[in-house]
């Protein structure tokens, strides 16, 4: 029977010293409780994301989904989470894109633009006038990007009877050529060049 007490006096301290922990675990243990200004983060998120990458209308609900979370650091990691699968799954379509004057073309561009399992010899200066017709820009997200970090996919493709012709030439930047091509979605998620720019954002 007196053990029964003592185990009641010592659970009773036992819990009364967990409570105030626990109500004030937050100041207790700041240094697990990282909260920096969402404010700075949303903002410098979305001027990235709008300079950028205008061509996708982003979701931005999950700031508001994720306010009940106390830690700084997980909520915006969730934030750019998914921000990320929303660019991942953004459904692009491809389309025939413009063409090009015809006194910046060469006299073989129609002989070599037509459908051959052989990449022709002058597909630099095909790639060079698809990205220059293209403002050096993205056509799935809308980011700038230099000629040698391009890359092209076909509206139709070559296999399927398309040819070389730059209307036929689509332009896009290593993160989108890589989500259009990709075989592992979470693994392309987490290794792209944008989850890498806005875990900056977040805070450390």
């Amino acid at each position: 029977m007196v053990l029964d007490i003592e185990f009641i006096i010592y659970s009773s301290i036992l819990i009364g010293s967990i409570i105030p922990l626990y109500i004030y675990r937050q100041k207790i243990f700041s240094f697990a409780y990282k909260t920096g200004s969402m404010e700075v983060f949303i903002r410098d998120v979305k001027l990235h994301l709008k300079k950028d990458h205008y061509k996708i209308n982003f979701d931005y609900s999950i700031i508001d989904k994720t306010a009940d979370e106390k830690d700084i650091r997980i909520r915006q990691t969730i934030i750019v989470e998914d921000l990320v699968a929303q660019y991942f799954n953004y459904e692009y379509l491809k389309v025939t894109q413009g063409t090009i004057s015809k006194d910046k073309l060469w006299t073989t561009y129609e002989e070599k633009s037509k459908s051959n399992s052989k990449t022709p010899s002058d597909w630099s200066q095909r790639r060079e006038l698809a990205w220059n017709r293209d403002h050096e820009k993205c056509n799935r997200c809308g980011i700038k990007s230099k000629l040698s970090d391009s890359m092209n996919i076909f509206v139709k493709e070559i296999n399927d009877g398309g040819g070389y012709n730059v209307e036929n030439i689509i332009t896009l930047c290593s993160d989108c050529y890589r989500v259009i091509n990709s075989k592992n979605h979470a693994n392309t998620m987490a290794t792209l060049n944008l989850n890498d720019k806005l875990m900056v954002f977040v805070e450390s």
